[in-house]
């Protein structure tokens, strides 16, 4: 089986823009994106207080990643941690 990810590189992410593999994000500075990570279509992510997607982590499409509340303000940074071999 051939590795998927053999030519992986680092997204261009602009803030509040679709990456070229459709996906947004907000507050970009405070966005921690680990090697070979796989983030679905339509996928939003909000890291006004820090998300962190750790190596090799794989993520739907159609999802949404909040580190801001936005019913009751409650604050907190996200983790998404991966596993699996290379």
């Amino acid at each position: 089986m051939t590795d998927r990810f053999s030519d992986w590189e680092y997204p261009e992410i602009e803030d509040g823009k679709l990456t070229k593999y459709n996906w947004v994000v907000q507050h970009r500075d405070n966005l921690k994106l680990g090697y070979k990570t796989d983030i679905g279509a339509f996928t939003y992510i909000n890291a006004k207080n820090g998300v962190v997607i750790k190596d090799l982590v794989q993520i739907g499409s159609h999802c949404a990643i909040y580190s801001v509340s936005t019913i009751d303000d409650k604050e907190a940074w996200e983790f998404a941690e991966g596993g699996g071999a290379d």
